[in-house]
């Protein structure tokens, strides 16, 4: 019985590990196709941002929404209707027929993608026994990772060989793979809370989300009452968000646990830090592509040590933090990652691949340093019996750091190009150096709250 136990948790793993991976994947290997998507679908650079925007919109705007779901529901049928739903939504995206078509598309994968992650660490949490919990989700947590950083190299491939729209294609055997072992494998679904869907609390922070990005990616623009609309709305539904959640007996975000230093710093530091990542991986494919004339497939060759470089140092990034606490180890690695996303300034057109890889394999070590210790940080501060709501916040502070990564370099690669108008279609060198330098100072601020974290050292 202890083995068919065991056999089933391997299968289990591996199910929520395909979804995880799928999920985290499709956020990272569209950008090296955004290039080629510009000239196919005939748009400019504005608008292909939303490409990505757009799906990480509804997956951060949707977290919180689809662990509710998983309570009231069933953690089983919530995760393999993610499944079917990310599937679809990429099959429409394969098939896209104009720009518009594709960034709705990307919306209906998001919605998928958001069962996927919010679900996964909370079914892995219920099926292991607590002495090899941590394990499991530090596999998870892996997963995440590889998923992120090995989607520049299998995009670059499939975009130069087989064309932008293979990208989506190559989610449709694999989803069906990962729909089929949800319907065996995750048996005994049970329906953990009974509280109302705090509906009000979810919308609020789509809307608040979604504004908030629009105002972003009209930065640059000729300034209209539109504009300014969108700051305002987001700053209402914000406001609400804290009063709705507040007075709700059945909050979407019990804001009590803000109060609490040890989990609000590594929140911060996580959040700032994939801000930096965020904006950087959104501008390097232009300017490898366009400044350095890479392929696709050469882009991906350079980007993808990152993924080798963590795989080597993660594992004693986390041993490093169980002996000394998590304080050096994060601090350190966002210092190296600062320090090499800005060093991308001082590379000029003719740059070796010697320079770009250097620079890769020391950022891997950055972030190999930093992921493990600053996510034990967050899961380990608070209570055993919010495990979910920690890992639910880690995914949040995760995309929501990215999606206004991707914002912010769009937008400041706009203020730079907006009296240019040679280039709506690519962005200007100079502004790509601009958001590298600006990221030094968002880099400072991850510092700043990686060391000032709460007392307790986890």
């Amino acid at each position: 019985m202890s083995d068919l136990r065991i056999e089933r948790r391997w299968w289990l793993t591996l199910n929520i590990g395909i979804g995880i991976f799928m999920s985290t994947l499709d956020t990272s290997i569209v950008n090296i196709s955004l290039p080629t998507i510009v000239q196919s679908l005939n748009t400019d650079i504005k608008t292909v941002a939303w490409v990505v925007m757009a799906y990480l919109i509804i997956i951060t705007g949707c977290l919180l929404l689809m662990g509710r779901l998983a309570d009231l529901f069933g953690q089983r049928r919530i995760f393999w209707l993610g499944f079917l739903t990310f599937t679809i939504g990429s099959g429409f995206c394969g098939f896209s027929p104009n720009i518009y078509f594709l960034i709705g598309s990307r919306m209906v994968q998001g919605l998928g993608a958001s069962a996927l992650m919010a679900i996964g660490p909370a079914i892995i949490t219920s099926a292991y026994p607590e002495k090899d919990r941590g394990q499991a989700l530090g596999m998870l947590g892996s997963i995440v990772s590889i998923g992120f950083i090995t989607g520049p190299l299998i995009g670059g491939f499939l975009v130069e060989h087989l064309g932008w729209r293979s990208i989506f294609f190559i989610n449709l055997p694999i989803g069906l793979m990962g729909i089929l072992l949800s319907s065996k494998v995750m048996k005994g679904d049970q329906k953990t809370a009974s509280q109302q869907i705090d509906l009000r609390g979810a919308l609020l922070l789509f809307l608040f989300i979604t504004s908030l990005l629009l105002f972003l990616n009209r930065v640059g623009w000729e300034s209209t009452p539109l504009f300014w609309g969108w700051i305002l709305v987001a700053l209402i539904c914000f406001g609400l968000f804290l009063i709705i959640e507040n007075h709700s007996h059945s909050p979407l975000v019990d804001l009590r646990i803000f109060k609490n230093q040890s989990f609000l710093s590594p929140l911060g530091a996580s959040f700032f830090s994939f801000w930096m990542n965020g904006a950087h991986n959104f501008v390097l494919p232009f300017f490898m592509q366009i400044f350095l004339g890479y392929s696709p497939s050469q882009m991906g060759m350079l980007i993808f040590p990152v993924a080798l470089t963590v795989m080597v140092i993660a594992p004693i990034g986390g041993r490093v933090s169980d002996r000394i606490g998590v304080r050096i180890p994060t601090t350190l690695g966002l210092v190296i990652t600062s320090l090499i996303v800005f060093s991308f300034v001082f590379l000029k057109r003719g740059a070796s691949d010697y320079e770009i890889l250097v620079r890769h394999v020391v950022l891997g070590v950055g972030i190999g340093f930093f992921n493990p210790a600053n996510n034990s940080a967050i899961l380990g501060s608070l209570p055993k019996t919010h495990v979910g709501v920690a890992s639910s916040f880690l995914a949040l502070a995760r995309n929501l750091g990215i999606v206004i990564g991707v914002a912010f370099g769009e937008m400041v690669v706009a203020l730079k190009s907006s009296g240019d108008p040679g280039a709506i279609r690519g962005p200007s060198i100079e502004g790509m150096q601009d958001v590298w330098q600006i990221l030094l100072v968002i880099g400072l601020i991850a510092i700043f709250l990686s060391w000032r974290r709460g007392k307790k050292e986890v």
